[in-house]
C-alpha cells in the first residue's frame, strides 16, 4: 500500500493498493472518506462526500497496472515529478513496474493540439490594445488640461 505524493500537495490523494492477483489499483481518498453518508444532504452535496456503499466497486481503469500481472509485490515507491497533478510510482518485487499516475486526472497539461499561434496572437492583439488605449487616455488627458 502506497500513497501519491506530488510537489505542492495540492492534488487530491489517491492510495495505490497491491491486490493478491498482481494488479495495483487506485483508489480515491474520496472513496475511503469515513464521513460518506449514506443518503447525502445538500451540505453532504456541496462538501461533494460521495454516498456510501458497503463495497467498493472500481473501474477497470483504476488499475494502473492495465493488463499486466505482477509476480510477488514487495512494496511500492510513490515520488513527485515537475507536474502538480502527477505523481510516480515504482513497484518491485521479482517484476519490475514504473509508471505515472494522475489522480485528478492532468489538469494541468497542454492538449497536444493546443493552438499555441493564437494564443500568441491574443496576447499581441492585448498588448497592441494597451498600447493604443494608453495613447487615447494621454491624448484625452492633454486636451483636457488645454480646455
Amino acid at each position: 500500500m502506497a500513497v501519491t505524493t506530488t510537489l505542492k500537495s495540492i492534488t487530491n490523494r489517491a492510495v495505490l493498493f497491491a491486490e493478491t492477483n498482481g494488479r495495483i489499483a487506485l483508489v480515491p481518498k474520496a472513496l475511503l472518506d469515513p464521513r460518506r453518508p449514506t443518503i447525502p444532504t445538500p451540505e453532504d452535496r456541496q462538501e461533494q462526500l460521495i454516498p456510501y456503499s458497503p463495497q467498493l466497486t472500481l473501474a477497470p481503469m483504476s488499475y494502473v497496472t492495465y493488463n499486466k500481472t505482477l509476480q510477488d509485490i514487495r512494496g511500492m515507491i510513490t515520488g513527485v515529478t515537475g507536474l502538480e497533478s502527477t505523481s510516480l510510482l515504482f513497484v518491485y518485487g521479482t517484476d519490475l513496474f514504473f509508471t505515472r499516475v494522475t489522480p485528478a486526472k492532468t489538469f494541468d497539461m497542454l492538449n497536444e493540439d493546443f493552438d499555441y499561434y493564437l494564443i500568441g496572437l491574443v496576447l499581441l492583439g492585448l498588448l497592441f490594445g494597451t498600447i493604443v488605449t494608453q495613447a487615447l487616455a494621454e491624448n484625452k488627458a492633454l486636451n483636457k488640461k488645454w480646455k
